[in-house]
Formats: C-alpha cells, structure tokens, sequence
C-alpha cells in the first residue's frame, strides 16, 4: 500500500522538526489514536519510541488485543531554507509487517508543509494484500491526528 500524506502548519519548518522530535508530542499523537507510546529515546536529530494501539479485528489472530510496533524518525541536517528530509520507519511487533518512507518538511510561502510518502507491506501469504487495504483507514486517520495534534502543539508552544 502506498503512503501519500500532506499536511500544513503555520510555523517554521524549524518550530515543526521541533514538535516532530518532541516525545511528549508523539505521546499526544498516539493518545488521540487510542494508543500508547513508551520507550521514547531522542538522539541527535533521531527519535525512537514504543507504540501500543487497539488491534484492529483484522489482525487480533496475529497480535492479540493490542498492536505494538517500534516507530523511528530520523532527520538530516537542515538545508539553508530550513527543509529538512528524513526518514520513517514503523515496524509492528509479531507480525511480517512494516512501513516505510521518507518525511520531508519544507517552507510552503505561508508556513510549512509536512509530506510523508512510502509504503505499508504485510508479507502474509494470501492475505498480505488484504490486511494492507484493512489497515489503510487507520493509517489514514493517524496522519490526520498528526495534524489536529501538531495545530495544537504549536499553539502552545
């Protein structure tokens, strides 16, 4: 499944490579979800963390109730406008699946503009493709929240 995301905020690209290497932002991000995040280590410009959600009944016979995955976020260095590029990565636990794909945060004339593009691929004999278009809502919904969160964060920061 291909991952296509875009979403604006009204800040410096700087202010959002900020929000997006904050643990207590993730940790909002993913309690809007209805998850949870652990295990949050910040390094340099990379961000590590532990990601517990609901099981989507897609997936329960795999993983149980609860769906855990490690997710990554690591950035290069600022260019001279302040884009940034970087790379994510979220590999769920117990199951052969994983996504990803390249974040790139550029100044947009009105603030900045975050995009996410990549892939979702659940390695499942026969059933692969059908848990990828299943879970293509939820990861749909996560970028949206990434959003709501990100407007909130930045309003109080």
């Amino acid at each position: 499944m291909d991952i296509n995301s875009r979403a604006h905020f009204d800040a410096t690209p700087d202010q959002v490579v900020s929000m997006m290497s904050d643990p207590a932002w993730w940790q909002d991000v993913h309690r809007r979800a209805g998850g949870t995040t652990s295990n949050a280590v910040v390094t340099g410009d990379s961000l590590s963390l532990d990601v517990a959600m609901p099981a989507p009944s897609q997936v329960t016979k795999f993983v149980g109730s609860t769906l855990t995955a490690k997710q990554t976020l690591s950035w290069q260095p600022a260019n001279s406008d302040g884009s940034r590029e970087g790379a994510l990565q979220i590999v769920p636990q117990g199951m052969p699946a994983k996504a990803e794909g390249h974040a790139a945060v550029r100044p947009d004339g009105t603030g900045t503009e975050v995009v996410y593009t990549g892939t979702f691929t659940v390695s499942v004999p026969l059933m692969g493709k059908k848990l990828e278009k299943a879970a293509a809502p939820h990861i749909t919904e996560a970028f949206n929240v990434q959003q709501q969160a990100g407007d909130d964060w930045l309003a109080s920061h």
